[in-house]
């Protein structure tokens, strides 16, 4: 075989496998973008401090979250001279049985609280976050009445780190199931609504690992979460329009937030 043609095939062969190598690139490239293109973070709400909130229909929850639970949220924390309530579920009556995340204006740290029995159970953040301009995730999971008393306990992360933990020794004792869940403000007192934003709220009905909470940290960049276990209310957000009073529940669950005294609630500000 002469030199010649065999430079020929050679040549032949290597344009054919950069052919395969730029058709798979070109794949892969295509895949990413469908992922990629598949979850879309455009929008956040942001609370004015005085009077907007959100809530759930009440009774929404059932029992479900009595014991066990996680909530995951984005949060960006404007100016308070007062307490902002982030999250809150409580009994239909009474202040014994509540569990709440909020900022905390005197200790200036992001605080939950799983009150039950009337028993409270605090996990606080670091200061700092008040008015810093950035986004921060957060998370409390808790669960109670297990028969191994080492695990019942709460746990506060921040921006995917455990931040703080507490025992739990008592129980959601109310005969009722929680009969209010709101967004930005203390239903019980009608006070401490929250300044600032909220982004992809999420609730399980289960106590989220430190290797879930990391991964739902995604190293800062929010991420869809509607296929994950033991979800049961999320909301990106994304489906408001100017004028909206509900907005819908991606978890597919139907528990629907309603909007109160804001009809332009959202921003383009987000994580």
């Amino acid at each position: 075989m002469g030199i010649s043609k065999v430079s020929s095939l050679a040549a032949a062969s290597i344009a054919k496998v950069s052919r395969i190598a730029k058709a798979s690139i070109n794949k892969i490239n295509s895949v990413t973008a469908s992922f990629a293109a598949a979850f879309t973070d455009d929008i956040s709400f942001d609370l004015d401090g005085t009077n907007d909130f959100l809530n759930i229909a009440s009774g929404n929850f059932g029992g479900e979250l009595e014991t066990t639970g996680s909530v995951s949220m984005w949060v960006k924390i404007d100016s308070h001279s007062f307490n902002g309530v982030m999250w809150q579920i409580t009994a239909e009556e009474g202040t014994s049985n509540q569990i709440f995340i909020l900022y905390h204006n005197a200790s200036q740290v992001i605080r939950g609280n799983v009150k039950l029995g009337n028993t409270a159970n605090l996990v606080d953040s670091a200061t700092g976050f008040e008015n810093d301009g950035n986004y921060h995730h957060v998370v409390m999971t808790w669960n109670s009445g297990t028969k191994t008393s080492a695990n019942n306990i709460v746990k506060l992360y921040i921006d995917g780190s455990l931040a703080d933990s507490d025992a739990i020794g008592n129980t959601w004792n109310d005969a009722s199931p929680p009969g209010h869940a709101l967004f930005g403000k203390n239903v019980i007192q009608n006070n401490a609504f929250f300044n600032g934003h909220l982004n992809d709220m999420a609730i399980f009905d289960d106590v989220l690992t430190s290797s879930e909470v990391t991964a739902i940290y995604n190293s800062g960049s929010p991420k869809d979460e509607s296929s994950h276990s033991g979800l049961i209310a999320y909301y990106t957000l994304e489906a408001y329009t100017d004028g909206d009073t509900t907005v819908a529940d991606d978890s597919g669950n139907s528990k629907t937030l309603t909007i109160n005294n804001s009809t332009n609630i959202d921003s383009s500000d987000t994580p």
